[in-house]
């Protein structure tokens, strides 16, 4: 039996580390990243495919610097809409398919129910735009065999995200302000990984999946668990305490979402995969996060 050939881009990040401890058996796999694999080098990262010839493309490289896309959006769009464009293509010659990874951004951020796929996208910044456009991008190129996995308030053991930074300044005893007008769904990128294999075992997944661990909160009430949590593990972070606030204290070049939920899609049921409540996912992730930060 011939193996599955997946090819898996943005290796060091968050996502991709994770995906890199989870490659199934019998699975031909190659992981890109920088400098080798550069999503501005259109032409490189097409022969790459072409080269590797994948069944299936897991694409979880990206321009993620929010703030910064405000003022670089053309060089954004590069990386996050036209190099998705560029390989997108290349899976389409070679008759493949591909999972593209998204975000809540694409969306108003204004909502009072969790945003469903067939929600209308609306983005409020310049880093939505460049992730919508990537969406649009696949989808024109493989309409039967392109699947977008939107998620938010991604955080893993690699990378930085808010519960290692938390847990950072926690632990130098900082007092924290936490905005509390934000609501969202945390997401353990081991189990997005999880999720992603699973769907590149799927021949008909659908076009657009939204991906998040279970229940709502603010990023206040994250930092709260976070500290909880930490105490739990044995870490001094008695000195710091951490306090809400209005997102107007800490104002941004980008407009930030206040409200990111997302609904769990019902096809990954189909796929086996299951919903994991944020606070029961939090407390299994932690001992892995500081297991590499202070192993």
């Amino acid at each position: 039996m011939t193996s599955k050939r997946v090819l898996l881009t943005g290796r060091h990040g968050q996502l991709g580390t994770e995906c890199g401890l989870l490659i199934p058996p019998s699975v031909e796999f190659l992981a890109l990243d920088r400098p080798e694999f550069d999503l501005a080098d259109l032409h490189g990262i097409r022969q790459a495919v072409l080269d590797f010839k994948p069944d299936v493309l897991l694409h979880t490289a990206a321009w993620t610097a929010v703030d910064k896309a405000e003022s670089c959006e053309e060089e954004a769009l590069l990386i996050n809409a036209k190099a998705t464009e560029v390989l997108a293509e290349a899976v389409n010659d070679l008759g493949g398919r591909m999972a593209y990874v998204s975000t809540d951004y694409v969306f108003s951020g204004e909502g009072s129910q969790p945003w469903r796929e067939t929600d209308a996208v609306s983005p409020l910044n310049a880093y939505g735009r460049t992730k919508l456009a990537g969406e649009q991008a696949l989808h024109a190129h493989l309409p039967q065999r392109g699947h977008v996995v939107r998620t938010s308030w991604l955080y893993g053991r690699r990378g930085a995200n808010f519960v290692r930074t938390m847990l950072r300044l926690m632990m130098e005893g900082r007092d924290l302000q936490v905005v509390d007008d934000q609501k969202g769904s945390p997401t353990w990128a081991g189990g997005l990984g999880q999720a992603l294999w699973a769907l590149s075992e799927s021949e008909d997944a659908p076009a657009i999946l939204h991906f998040t661990d279970g229940g709502i909160t603010s990023w206040f009430e994250f930092a709260i668990a976070i500290r909880e949590l930490g105490l739990e593990n044995q870490l001094s972070l008695e000195a710091s305490a951490v306090r809400p606030c209005s997102s107007s204290a800490y104002p941004t070049p980008a407009k930030r979402p206040s409200w990111s939920p997302m609904h769990f899609s019902d096809a990954w049921k189909g796929l086996g995969i299951q919903q994991v409540p944020w606070r029961k996912q939090l407390a299994l992730a932690l001992p892995i996060l500081l297991q590499e930060d202070h192993g």
